[in-house]
């Protein structure tokens, strides 16, 4: 009898045992894992309101600030003119010459030509061609290539919204911005110069130069100079100004 109630204690032991491990594996386990994915979801919920939280922040500063921002933007789109306006050019010219004390000899406007992106540099100093817009190739509703339908791209500047205007600037540095008197005696000519004072002089007019052409771009019109020459107290710059004709908005 002793060993019969033993061996009935033991199977119920072991069947307790098998309840307990199906009652976890088929009950618990399922509902852990699933309070697990539940937490990870309530994770990234939070952290994605926290995104929008702070992305609705930022939209309301700019909003509180859209004064300053309408303000600047206005700056800005008059360095580039929806008209040729050359005018600009030639009194930022004028009061760049002045304040460097250099004359003007010449300055010569081309007629406006379609934009063409300037190439770049790399971090290495490779020149990089700037990149040239294609259309997608999509199937039109015929069947062709929509690339190969697609429009030409501007042949003249009047059917371009964006343009640009090459301007040649030459400039004495060896002479004054102000024409000098009609009575003033024309300098003395030295055969017998002081170096030091020639090498002074030419320092002087290259200081000139290069303080010329960075003060080109202080606006307010914006200007890209491309090429930049400099021999016997001459300096010569061709820059490029911009127009955009298309509304911006």
């Amino acid at each position: 009898m002793t060993l019969n109630r033993q061996l009935i204690t033991l199977a119920g032991v072991l069947v307790a045992a098998v309840v307990l491990a199906l009652g976890l594996a088929l009950i618990a386990a399922p509902m852990f894992s699933q309070a697990q994915a539940l937490d990870a979801n309530t994770r990234q919920v939070t952290q994605t309101n926290a995104t929008y939280q702070a992305q609705i922040d930022a939209l309301s500063l700019a909003e509180k600030n859209i004064a300053d921002t309408d303000a600047a933007v206005a700056t800005l789109r008059t360095q580039i003119a929806a008209i040729p306006a050359l005018d600009d050019i030639y009194e930022i010219v004028g009061a760049v010459a002045q304040s460097q004390d250099v004359r003007i000899e010449s300055i010569t406007a081309e007629d406006p030509a379609p934009f063409v992106p300037r190439d770049t540099l790399d971090a290495d100093g490779t020149a990089v061609a700037a990149p040239t817009p294609t259309p997608a190739a999509s199937p039109s509703e015929d069947g062709e290539d929509a690339a190969a339908t697609a429009p030409a791209p501007p042949s003249s500047a009047a059917d371009a919204p964006q343009q640009q205007v090459s301007v040649k600037i030459v400039v004495d540095l060896s002479q004054p911005y102000a024409l000098p008197a009609a009575d003033a005696a024309p300098p003395a000519l030295d055969d017998a110069a002081d170096p030091a004072a020639v090498r002074a002089a030419a320092t002087e007019r290259a200081m000139k130069a290069a303080a010329f052409v960075d003060a080109l771009g202080k606006g307010p019109r914006l200007v890209a100079p491309v090429d930049v020459a400099y021999a016997d107290s001459t300096l010569t710059v061709q820059l490029l100004t911009f127009i955009r004709t298309e509304d911006p908005r």
